[in-house]
């Protein structure tokens, strides 16, 4: 596990049920801390999505997600590529727990705000 500590303090806010914003720099180990925090969920499901890598599996992935009941980990990283009707479904999923995965700070203040450490 890269970070120990961290992630096991993420892990821990997403199961208070917080909405998280994650945020770092390419390079900084974002997707290893995903790997990490993923070990640590097993106790709850997760729905993740990569919109650089998978931008054209998104509505069936929101069908899905939507879907879900009880609590459900919502994990969308490089938000940044997410396109206007794809921020509109922002506020539904906020019925889930958000784990947002992003270079700079989102604008929403119902998201804490964690930077990966260097």
């Amino acid at each position: 596990m890269l970070r120990p500590m961290f992630t096991r303090s993420l892990a821990d806010m997403l199961r208070a049920g917080r909405h998280v914003n994650l945020i770092a720099p390419h390079g900084r180990g974002r997707r290893q801390t995903l790997a990490d925090l993923l070990l640590l969920l097993t106790d709850i499901p997760v729905q993740k999505i990569d919109l650089k890598r998978e931008r054209g599996e998104w509505a069936s992935w929101l069908d899905k997600t939507l879907c879900m009941g009880g609590q459900v980990v919502v994990i969308i990283h490089n938000i940044e590529y997410m396109e206007g009707a794809q921020k509109a479904a922002l506020q539904a999923l906020k019925e889930q727990v958000l784990l947002c995965v992003s270079e700079k700070p989102l604008p929403y203040a119902w998201m804490r705000k964690v930077e990966i450490p260097a």
